[in-house]
């Protein structure tokens, strides 16, 4: 009877009725809905949750604050908030693309550690443009150090608890999400949309 309930509330929730760039307030029973609906991150930013029937969806700009996850969705740049940095990092659907840099070759965060996967898996015909996509990461205040270059992947150790900035660049196709700041010691990212 309770899951009925939710459900219910949440097919209340506006999705195409939300005019894209218009803010979107949600009332009290649309955020309780939506955030017992396992809400996401999806491409372009788009707010989603829910599956199946029940599934929804609110474009940007939005925002959304349940107990154990906080979004804001403003124009360009998403922020995300979970207790831990690894709960934020899950917000991102894997749809999202987010913190992939080639086809489906992610970067990989830890608390301390920026690397990414091996471009071992990218068919021959396609690895001079693997080659092509730069990766660096940026400690606030200090130098951009290259993960990725020229196909080599170099792990970047941080100091824990340390901000910085995942940039990632691509000669063709323009990566989703660009430019990423990750504050590991508050859970949150703050991540660019490519525009």
């Amino acid at each position: 009877m309770v899951g009925a309930g939710i459900l219910g509330l949440v097919g209340c929730v506006p999705t195409s009725s939300v005019i894209p760039n218009e803010f979107t307030d949600f009332s009290d029973a649309q955020q309780a809905a939506i955030c017992a609906a396992s809400p996401r991150v999806g491409p372009m930013g788009i707010l989603e949750y829910g599956t199946g029937e029940a599934a929804g969806s609110v474009p940007p700009d939005y925002t959304l604050n349940c107990p154990d996850l906080r979004v804001n969705m403003e124009r360009w740049t998403v922020t995300v908030w979970a207790p831990t940095l690894n709960a934020t990092l899950a917000a991102f659907a894997p749809e999202a693309e987010f913190l992939t840099y080639y086809a489906d070759l992610r970067v990989r965060v830890t608390e301390t550690q920026v690397s990414a996967d091996p471009i071992d898996s990218v068919p021959e015909p396609l690895l001079d443009e693997a080659r092509r996509v730069t990766v660096t990461v940026t400690p606030l205040g200090g130098a951009a150090q290259p993960v990725l270059r020229g196909g080599v992947v170099t792990p970047v150790t941080l100091d824990p608890g340390a901000t910085y900035r995942i940039d990632i660049r691509t000669d063709r196709t323009p990566n989703p999400w660009p430019s990423v700041t990750l504050d590991p010691a508050s859970g949150t990212v703050q991540a660019q949309l490519a525009r």
